[in-house]
């Protein structure tokens, strides 16, 4: 006798358009897809619980067999025990094989046959109900309509699988009390007694029919879910695929960018390096200004490709955040000044952190910078800096335009800034709060954006504030004079060689220049060099890591310098693994 088992949740399904009630579902066309999900459950669920459900069977067969053999002593009660038992091992052993078929609808006629067959069974011992005693038919009556109701269970109300078990034993057994109505005085007890077995199953019947109902929801439910879930994951798939389309395209274009940019800014240097008249010195420093405007744009995609592509690590260590927000005060506030706005600085007191101090600058410094530039002349920017105890927050706060609520989220997506339809390139790519996001999320940093329309806004920072480390940082190393040394360029852009010979010229040192591997090994046999710069990307599979190892192998006292426009995530990762020192194209902070 089966007992009622556990339906394993299936991943996804949508409900069929058109059904209007559940207990239709096994007679629906054979392969709607929701049919056969359905069908496929109850065929899994009926067979995780055969194990229990032949449990029941043998001690209501052994019990029958005891009943049937107490009131006859027939061995024939002992010859069907053992028929039951046979059959029980068997369907323990074969069940799987006789049910199982790629087709939901031939598993659940197999499996209408299988019970049927049992139910038959069962009804053997009615065979001697006439000759039990009142309590041998009771205990047999008590026996098999609690076998009937428990298929409930077992087959979930399945119309025709439960009728299929039930009937073959309750109809025998109503018959059975119709018989006995025919000797005398029992006429109207026993003629009752089938009566009541009839509705009884009539009853289970209407039982089994809403037990299937709710079966059939939970199946159509569990579909759904299904279904959305896969349309979830592809979506999310799509996306994904978008975004890294994106990063490919930015890596693309901001390489092909740099390499002209990185040849103007050693230009420019090497020019400034000159002595100019005060003219062309004016044009010098005009050329730079756009040119460094330039890099700050590119350096912003930069930033999102290295971000995306998980090479930037945190070197967390204590930072005095007073000390930091003063510093960065004193940096900012003669700019504001410029720009007609007040830069304050409110500090509630000392508090220690743990962070990157390079990368919790560049997100400090993305939010005052986008402060000033959308606060009117005349408005205020402040730094402030409150402690709550566990958590300290560097605030910026602005007398700016404000953001809408319902820009809140969109503002730290990429490229989207508030009121900037018609891409004004003076206010930035915006990139700056996408920055911010994600160096926060590295940092364990908590974000928080507070604004409305003409009430400025403010963002807050948070983080774990810990004890003060009494170590303190060290000074900055000195940079060591360029002037005399031996320099190998490696660049298959002769643009680029021919601009990075004029700027190391200026510098005092001896260059030599190499399109590729080849011809740096020809300069290696021939000259004792210094150090080496390299593109990573050059010519026809040949790379930069090639030809840097080469330089490495036959001058190992050489330092060398991997130099590239690329801000592909895969190509970054391909440098930093290499373990060399890495630049990126353009090269800013030339001396002048």
């Amino acid at each position: 006798m089966p007992s009622t088992p556990g339906i394993a949740r299936p991943e996804r399904m949508p409900p069929q358009p058109g059904r209007t009630e559940a207990a239709d579902a096994p007679n629906a066309a054979a392969g709607a897809p929701i049919d056969d999900f359905i069908r496929s459950r109850f065929v899994e669920m009926f067979l995780s619980n055969g194990r229990n459900g032949q449990l029941g069977m043998f001690a209501a067969g052994a019990a029958l067999a005891f009943i049937w053999f107490d009131g006859t002593e027939s061995t024939s009660a002992l010859a069907w025990l053992g028929l039951m038992l046979a059959v029980g091992l068997a369907r323990l052993r074969f069940t799987q094989r006789l049910v199982r078929h790629r087709d939901s609808r031939r598993s659940t006629r197999r499996i209408a046959v299988l019970l049927a067959v049992n139910g038959l069974l069962m009804a053997v011992p009615l065979t001697a109900f006439a000759h039990l005693g009142e309590q041998g038919r009771a205990a047999m009556t008590m026996i098999l309509t609690a076998a009937a109701a428990a298929s409930v269970a077992t087959t979930a109300g399945y119309g025709r699988i439960f009728l299929a078990f039930a009937a073959p034993m309750l109809l025998p057994l109503a018959a059975a009390w119709a018989v006995l109505a025919g000797d005398g005085p029992a006429l109207p007890g026993a003629l009752g007694m089938g009566v009541l077995i009839l509705m009884f199953l009539a009853y289970m019947s209407v039982v089994g029919r809403q037990a299937y109902a709710v079966f059939d929801e939970s199946c159509r439910i569990r579909y759904a879910e299904r279904e959305r879930n896969a349309e979830l994951n592809s979506a999310l798939e799509r996306a994904d695929q978008a975004n890294r389309t994106k990063t490919q395209f930015l890596a693309a274009a901001s390489h092909d960018l740099r390499q002209p940019i990185h040849s103007m800014n050693a230009l420019l240097a090497a020019l400034s390096l000159r002595r100019l008249d005060e003219r062309t010195r004016e044009i010098v420093d005009l050329l730079g200004s756009v040119n460094q405007a330039m890099v700050g744009q590119l350096d912003g995609l930069l930033e999102i490709s290295r971000l995306d592509a998980g090479v930037v690590k945190p070197e967390l260590a204590a930072l005095r955040l007073d000390e930091f927000a003063a510093m960065h005060h004193a940096m900012v506030a003669p700019v504001a000044a410029e720009r007609g706005l007040r830069c304050m600085l409110a500090l509630d007191h000392a508090v220690t952190v743990r962070s990157d101090r390079a990368l919790l600058s560049r997100v400090l410094g993305n939010l005052t910078d986008n402060a000033m530039k959308f606060t009117p002349r005349g408005g205020e920017v402040e730094i402030a800096l409150q402690h709550d105890g566990a958590r300290a927050w560097l605030s910026v706060r602005d007398t700016g335009i404000g953001i809408a609520e319902e820009e809140h989220e969109r503002v730290f997506q990429e490229f989207y800034q508030v009121g900037n339809v018609e891409r004004d390139r003076s206010r930035g790519l915006g990139l700056g709060l996408s920055i911010v996001a994600r160096l926060c999320a590295l940092l364990g940093a908590e974000l928080r954006l507070r604004s409305r329309p003409g009430q400025g806004t403010t963002l807050s920072i948070g983080l774990t504030a810990v004890p003060p480390d009494p170590a303190r940082p060290a000074g900055e190393a000195g940079i060591a004079a360029l002037a005399g040394l031996s320099v190998l360029v490696i660049d298959d852009e002769a643009q680029v060689r021919e601009s990075m010979r004029l700027l190391l010229g200026e510098l005092g040192c001896r260059i030599h220049l190499a399109d590729g591997t080849a011809q740096a090994r020809e300069v290696l046999a021939a000259t004792r060099i210094d150090a080496a710069l390299s593109d990573l990307r050059l010519r026809e599979g040949d790379s930069g890591l090639i030809a840097l190892r080469e330089v490495q192998a036959q001058q190992p006292w050489a330092r060398v310098v991997l130099v590239t426009g690329d801000t592909a995530p895969d190509r970054i990762r391909e440098a930093e693994a290499a373990g060399l020192p890495l630049l990126h194209q353009p090269v800013a902070g030339w001396p002048r």
